[in-house]
């Protein structure tokens, strides 16, 4: 009996958390502007106009919102340290499930961490995550969506050892320490990048359909 496969779907939306009480949707888009082309923003408001303290970023493509995740994550803005996540209630990634809810990942034992060959911390949390992009890709780091949601930094590293040349692996986690289910692997070469997109897209793993390719902004 074959095993249901899932696929991880990621949307065009970000979740915008502990905004200053003074953040305006202008002020948003102006500081998401440095992950993509921003298409809308909106910063919630109370019936008395004030904030609530977080908003909506949407990007033209998916990969934009991935790259605002892992760059944003924990950045300052109008003094607070903003909490970016993928929006939950993206209306493209719930029409894609037939309007189900998008899956939350159980916690896993421990999050993203330091890699044996010299990486640094895991993103996710807004502590020391994958370095600010250049807006070109280095044709070194590869992003992979579906990861089962007990893998942390070391389960994804341990799974590409088989390329070889692995500078640093990471799993994208949330302030609760939840998998996102994806994650980032850094190459020493770019051939090596190469061959783990080849090996490794539209592969099983663990019931899940991995999407493995290169990262466009790293």
């Amino acid at each position: 009996m074959d095993v249901p496969q899932e696929t991880i779907r990621l949307g065009k939306r970000c979740f915008v958390g502990n905004l200053a009480w003074k953040t305006s949707w202008q002020d948003l888009k102006d500081k998401f502007r440095e992950a993509g082309n921003v298409v809308y923003t909106n910063v919630m408001r109370d019936d008395d106009g004030r904030s609530k303290g977080w908003g909506i970023v949407e990007f033209e493509t998916p990969e934009e919102a991935l790259h605002a995740i892992q760059t944003l994550n924990g950045a300052e803005l109008g003094g607070r340290r903003i909490l970016v996540r993928e929006d939950r209630e993206d209306r493209d990634v719930k029409q894609a499930d037939g309007a189900g809810d998008v899956p939350r990942a159980p916690r896993p034992g421990r999050g993203a961490g330091r890699a044996a060959n010299g990486g640094g911390r895991g993103a996710g949390r807004g502590r020391g995550g994958p370095p600010e992009g250049t807006g070109e890709s280095s044709g070194l780091q590869i992003v992979v969506q579906g990861i089962p949601w007990a893998y942390t930094w070391r389960e994804l590293k341990d799974m590409f050892a088989e390329i070889g040349g692995v500078e640093r692996a990471d799993v994208v986690t949330g302030y609760d320490g939840r998998s996102r289910g994806y994650g980032t692997v850094k190459f020493t070469t770019k051939e090596a990048a190469d061959a783990a997109v080849a090996r490794f897209n539209e592969t099983d793993l663990e019931g899940r359909r991995l999407a493995v390719f290169i990262d466009r902004y790293q």
